[in-house]
């Protein structure tokens, strides 16, 4: 068993679970919490035990951005749905967040379309990822654990605060898409077919040693 791609396949199963959780309204809020934490942490882990059990595969290394994307944009739309009235600021910074989401999987379909490679994730990006699970599940909390209070200014600040970050790191994912497009040498980037070679190559070399 493929123990990173069936935590990524586990994280797009908890997508409707969150949404449903948190819409059905504030009783169900601890439900959707812990599954946000539960997304966050298979996010967290996938990769690196993909890394440390190598087992990274090529459906892996799709399957984990589209999984982001498609979490981070559930999240989104339904604190939105479920918050735009009560905050109305967040719109402003959920918004960001959708626009900025939106924009990264449109650009690497344009490099994928220019035949250009893509890259995989960089720091920045998980920093990104690791601060706005941390600012969802702390919205969540904070209208678990203190409904009654004034968070007409913190609930909004905290988003906010997350797009800034996801804000800094499209403008460096940006400027390494345009070195990709312009022809230029970027590390870390995901090359199907050369790991596929390398595999037969190892594959070879082990049957010689034997």
């Amino acid at each position: 068993m493929n123990i990173p791609n069936t935590l990524t396949a586990f994280r797009l199963v908890m997508i409707p679970f969150f949404c449903v959780f948190f819409v059905m309204g504030p009783q169900y809020y601890p439900y959707a919490g812990i599954v946000l934490v539960l997304s966050g942490l298979s996010d967290m882990f996938d990769g690196f035990l993909a890394r440390k059990l190598n087992q990274e595969t090529e459906l892996g290394k799709i399957l984990d951005p589209v999984a982001d994307k498609l979490t981070l944009g559930a999240v989104v739309i339904s604190m939105w749905f479920v918050y735009r009235r009560s905050y109305p600021w967040i719109t402003l910074a959920l918004g960001i967040m959708f626009v900025k989401e939106l924009l990264m999987a449109i650009g690497g379909l344009v490099i994928v379309k220019k035949g250009r490679k893509l890259v995989k994730a960089k720091w920045w990006g998980k920093v990104a990822t690791v601060v706005f699970y941390a600012c969802m599940i702390a919205i969540v909390a904070l209208n678990i654990f203190a409904p009654d209070a004034p968070l007409n200014i913190l609930v909004p600040s905290i988003a906010l605060f997350a797009a800034v970050i996801m804000l800094i790191a499209f403008g460096m994912y940006f400027r390494m898409g345009m070195k990709i497009l312009r022809g230029e040498y970027v590390s870390g980037i995901i090359d199907f077919e050369q790991e596929k070679l390398m595999k037969k190559k190892e594959k070879k070399d082990t049957k010689k040693i034997s």
